[in-house]
């Protein structure tokens, strides 16, 4: 069970062209930089959220809704995502079988990173000129 206020009486209200502006400015300001860091994109987390981010802001922007992280990981493929990174990511965060060695070893690694950066690096430029 959850307690406190509710959120509309504790954040103020953000309309549709805020949100719309503020996931651009961050794909921008925030998730561009950070694709020319490779060794960030070496991590799991880096790229399960920047994938998902990447997606839901794609969806906020175009459709004006807001979308979950399961809904972003299903559209990815048709967005131009690697399928076998987005593949990974599924698998690391809903199935419940163990990672195979190839998973989690160096080369792996190095590919899904390449793969990611090289992916989001265009798609988040598209998206801010586009948009921005």
């Amino acid at each position: 069970m959850l307690h406190g206020g509710s959120p509309k009486d504790l954040l103020p209200e953000v309309t549709d062209q805020e949100l719309a502006e503020f996931v651009v400015r961050d794909q921008r300001d925030f998730w561009r930089p950070a694709v020319d860091k490779p060794q960030l994109w070496l991590e799991n987390g880096w790229v399960d959220v920047g994938l998902t981010t990447f997606a839901r802001a794609t969806v906020t922007r175009k459709d004006g809704r807001l979308i979950t992280k399961r809904e972003a990981l299903d559209l990815l493929p048709a967005l131009g995502a690697p399928v076998e990174v987005v593949a990974d990511v599924v698998r690391r965060r809903y199935d419940d079988t163990v990672p195979s060695a190839a998973a989690v070893e160096g080369d792996w690694l190095r590919r899904r990173a390449e793969l990611t950066r090289a992916y989001l690096g265009p798609a988040i430029d598209d998206l801010v000129t586009r948009y921005g």
